[in-house]
């Protein structure tokens, strides 16, 4: 009989041994690793210990779902809401499950009618407001099934900064990266910011909890950003290091960005993965976006990527460059929800939810 239960701190081996069958020993190391940062350190845990559902069948993990605090913020008030993510089910070892169920004379449709992974959502434990993003596609048809909604607009959108990629495919490595370099010689420069940023080096401060605080009510819907979120996410992350741009001085804030960059196949890519200001303040938007990319090309980023989710922001980082980006199939990868009526016009960044 396969077993879909809560998971606590007691099942860390276990989960471990899954994830690297499932995904690889780097997923598993990154899980290691982060484990006492997660599930010890977030600020918004109700109490530490491991929060998620897990599918297991003799002893054996087959599926897991994480279900990590989100902060949400609707009208400035807090509800109690969680993010789905590490959303894995091992596909050999379940279906064999599958197959013993058969055997057994219980067809799987009387227990998993959407399947294995729906059922871990459905579990009381994975909490009655669920969010989740960067979803991939066959997931996103089993979350539609059991009652998910996309949140409009929410998606993620790009913006290329060299041409080396491009041209590296279309004409091969060395004589794309040299072509490339000319090319991102002569390309038009990104335009200057028309406010002093200022990069942040030591800790987040009072100045952001006061931007918190004021921007927790200007939103319809948003997730906690304080300082002291800010300081776990972004400075004492186990392995990502992030840059903070500002605009403001000493007293106050008019907002903040955080971007990180990464390798990933040889690539360099860039990522902004948190941004803050008044909803209506394009001044700052624009004078961050326009610092951060100028930053990214100067060490040698090719793309850089921002999930973004309310519409302000939406028409702002179109008019600086960035373009929707869709899935293999052509399609956008929106936000989606579960437990609550469509969020309009949330503010939602790659940073929350899977760590950016």
């Amino acid at each position: 009989m396969i077993e879909v239960r809560a998971a606590t701190d007691a099942d860390r081996p276990a989960l471990l041994e899954f994830m690297q069958q499932a995904a690889g020993a780097d997923k598993a190391r990154t899980l290691d690793r982060r484990w006492h940062w997660q599930w010890r350190a977030d600020p918004r845990l109700d109490e530490p210990g491991y929060k998620g559902v897990v599918a297991t069948w003799r002893g054996r993990i087959l599926a897991n779902v994480a279900c990590i605090p989100a902060g949400l913020h609707i009208a400035g008030h807090p509800v109690e809401a969680v993010w789905l993510v590490d959303v894995r089910v091992h596909r050999g070892p379940a279906r064999d499950a599958l197959r013993a169920c058969l055997r057994e004379g219980l067809h799987k449709r009387d227990r998993f009618p959407n399947g294995l992974a729906a059922a871990l959502f459905s579990h009381p434990a994975a909490g009655k407001i669920q969010l989740g993003k960067h979803i991939g596609e066959d997931m996103m048809s089993i979350a539609r099934r059991i009652g998910f909604q996309d949140v409009p607009g929410a998606a993620n959108w790009m913006r290329r900064v060299s041409l080396r990629w491009p041209l590296q495919k279309a004409i091969g490595r060395r004589p794309g990266a040299a072509l490339a370099a000319l090319a991102d010689l002569g390309a038009r420069p990104f335009p200057r910011p028309r406010l002093p940023v200022q990069r942040l080096d030591g800790p987040f401060d009072g100045r952001f909890d006061a931007l918190w605080r004021r921007a927790q009510t200007a939103y319809p819907a948003i997730t906690r950003r304080d300082s002291a979120v800010l300081n776990w996410h972004y400075r004492d992350h186990p392995d990502t290091h992030y840059e903070v741009l500002t605009v403001g001085d000493d007293q106050s804030l008019r907002g903040y960005l955080i971007y990180k960059t990464w390798l990933r196949k040889g690539r360099h890519i860039g990522r902004i993965v948190d941004l803050l200001t008044a909803p209506e303040d394009s001044a700052t938007v624009q004078a961050l976006a326009a610092a951060a990319l100028r930053h990214l090309r100067r060490t040698g980023v090719e793309r850089v990527d921002w999930f973004v989710s309310n519409r302000g922001l939406q028409s702002q980082v179109e008019r600086i460059g960035f373009k929707p980006r869709v899935t293999k199939r052509g399609k956008p990868q929106p936000m989606m929800l579960r437990g609550l009526p469509t969020l309009a016009s949330p503010h939602i960044t790659s940073g929350d939810g899977d760590g950016g």
